[in-house]
């Protein structure tokens, strides 16, 4: 019951920021995309590798990247690559708002494009990508937030390879 609240809280807290926000935004394709932000969440050692793979495959295909995690277990080994921000617990507040200078200079960052790879609901990235000044925001779908992402695929694809190729298959239709 305390987390309901909490989340409510950071809800509330959303909109509110959501509506004093102005942002340019366009549809951007994969090609066209050179500086792009990604968002994902990791439960364990095989999906910090598996996220450190595609930072680095992004990053063959001459894009920059950065990449912002959130570590769900604190017991993770810290990412190999240095263009991944680490996100966990002591960076939330008590509502899960996240609170770190790193988070905000994400936030601020126009990417031409933000993916937040997610397919369950993760509140501060959620709340990360809301508030991103990104020129093209794009994620799995989802009915409750559709007026924060650009560009929504549903998918069946929970791997983080998986989602992100059907992902870059569709971004790459965009001309």
């Amino acid at each position: 019951m305390f987390n309901r609240i909490r989340l409510k809280s950071g809800f509330h807290k959303l909109r509110q920021e959501i509506k004093k926000l102005s942002r340019k935004n366009h549809s951007v394709s994969w090609s066209h995309a050179k500086n792009i932000g990604i968002l994902l969440i990791i439960h364990n050692q095989k999906e910090l590798v598996e996220a450190e793979k595609l930072a680095l495959d992004f990053q063959n295909e001459d894009k920059k990247v950065k990449l912002l995690v959130y570590l769900a277990d604190k017991t993770l080994a810290k990412p190999q690559i240095q263009n991944i921000e680490i996100l966990c617990d002591e960076d939330v507040e008590w509502n899960y708002i996240p609170k770190k200078e790193k988070i905000l200079s994400f936030i601020n960052q126009e990417f031409d494009m933000l993916i937040n790879l997610c397919t369950e609901i993760c509140f501060p990235l959620i709340y990360i990508t809301a508030l991103s000044k990104s020129l093209f925001k794009v994620g799995a779908y989802n009915s409750n937030q559709t007026a924060i992402f650009d560009f929504m695929i549903a998918t069946e694809q929970h791997s983080l390879s998986g989602f992100s190729s059907e992902l870059k298959h569709y971004l790459n239709k965009i001309k």
